[in-house]
């Protein structure tokens, strides 16, 4: 019979990257997503104290990078398919260094633009491109487990990094700040670095056996998909801008409970993310997952916006934890479901473009979120419009959701060869 301490380590390596290609891309991933979250806490007070732009510049520079980067997520991933989607990753891990350590030399709202827009470029090119390496790596249930890793990972070098921008925070100097602009830009070279230990995924090449240019741009049956798991993933907007304005402006539970909800969110997924994608490397599977997590996320919404009328502070704090229990809950499946589905419905050879398409999805949705969540989750007056408005957030989410299996369906009967030409009858 194996020990204690032989079982508790079983268990611990399993919940490490297997050693190659995983384990290399976990560590990218960790070293990269420290950086970002090093920089992320302090990058609207450097670019507004340190070089002086006022916050409605910031936001408009923010805007077009966003927009522009968002429109280069396919014909990089397309670009990832031709000649390799490693050596492409990490030629935009090189870029995001350069643009983030080029903030040191921004003075004008027009130099922000320009760096913050190939900054955005890298960024979401490198998304479709990592999306590439990671199809290439696994397969099936392989690979939705190694995607699931990795987004518990992301999530602890985002935490790590957020703890650690602390530091700089509290000095408030361009000094400081300029440390930490330097630091993020570093770590996007070291993440590059481990790439060398991911084998090189297969380019398409061209010719005839290349797969047809802007394929995915006519493939309406994976856009339908692409576009309800876009509406779905709202959640992620719900969690970062909805509830804590909630917390602060229309319920009863203490100010602190913002931080600690959404720590609470932070640690289930890194814990959880790799369970509850098991199962989703089949598309119907994966396609149950994402109908699941609209209902949950649902009745999560639905106990938060019950703050509302919470008699105590604490009645107010417990009502808010059930409902991040049940939002995490939906955030897991529909991330696994999702990561299924993108993989899975996309035909071989074009995973770099079909990724970057799918990113679509979840960018549209997060340019409106803020509109529509602050529109329809906080509203003035009367306490039942915000409450309905929660209500209503999540019976489209769950409608759209819900749709996900039988255009799944429709998606998975899409050609994905030609037809073998006909044999020819001996007279």
């Amino acid at each position: 019979m194996p020990d204690a301490t032989t079982v508790r380590g079983g268990r611990i390596r399993a919940l490490l990257p297997a050693p190659g290609a995983p384990r290399a891309l976990a560590v990218s991933t960790l070293v990269g997503q420290t950086g970002g979250g090093l920089f992320l806490p302090v990058s609207a007070l450097f670019f507004t104290r340190s070089v002086g732009l006022a916050p409605s510049q910031v936001g408009v520079g923010l805007a077009v990078a966003g927009l522009i980067g968002l429109a280069a997520a396919v014909p990089i991933g397309r670009i990832a398919d031709r000649f390799g989607p490693r050596g492409t990753y990490a030629v935009t891990l090189l870029g995001q260094a350069a643009a983030t350590a080029s903030f040191a030399l921004v003075h004008s709202l027009w130099a922000f633009i320009l760096t913050n827009t190939v900054a955005a470029l890298a960024q979401r090119g490198g998304n479709a491109a990592r999306g590439a390496v990671i199809g290439g790596v696994g397969q099936g249930e392989e690979r939705v487990r190694l995607r699931a890793m990795l987004k518990s990972v992301t999530n602890t070098g985002l935490s790590v990094g957020t703890a650690l921008a602390a530091l700089a925070l509290a000095a408030d100097s361009r000094s400081a700040y300029l440390t930490v602009v330097f630091l993020n830009a570093a770590s996007y070279v070291c993440a590059a670095l481990p790439l060398l230990r991911v084998p090189p995924v297969e380019a398409a090449g061209t010719g005839p056996s290349a797969p047809p240019r802007r394929a995915v741009l006519r493939d309406r049956r994976y856009t339908l998909v692409t576009v309800l798991c876009g509406i779905t993933s709202i959640h992620y907007d719900v969690l970062s801008l909805g509830l804590p304005l909630w917390i602060a402006g229309h319920s009863g539970a203490p100010r602190w409970s913002i931080s600690a909800v959404i720590m609470a969110n932070t640690v289930l997924v890194v814990l959880l993310q790799v369970p509850f994608s098991r199962g989703t490397g089949e598309v119907p599977a994966a396609a149950a997952a994402v109908r699941r997590s609209g209902w949950v996320l649902w009745a999560g919404w639905a106990v938060i916006a019950c703050t509302a009328f919470a008699t105590s502070p604490a009645l107010a704090f417990v009502l808010l934890v059930v409902g991040m229990v049940l939002h995490t809950a939906g955030e897991l499946w529909h991330s696994a479901g999702s990561y299924g589905l993108s993989y899975e419905l996309a035909p071989a050879g074009s995973h770099g473009e079909y990724q970057g398409f799918f990113s679509l999805g979840r960018g549209a949705t997060a340019a409106l979120a803020p509109m529509v969540v602050t529109t329809v989750c906080l509203a003035d007056g009367a306490r039942w419009r915000a409450v309905s408005g929660w209500l209503l957030l999540g019976l489209v989410v769950a409608a759209a959701a819900a749709a996900v299996p039988s255009a799944t369906r429709a998606a998975a009967r899409r050609p994905e060869a030609p037809l073998p030409l006909p044999v020819q009858e001996s007279a």
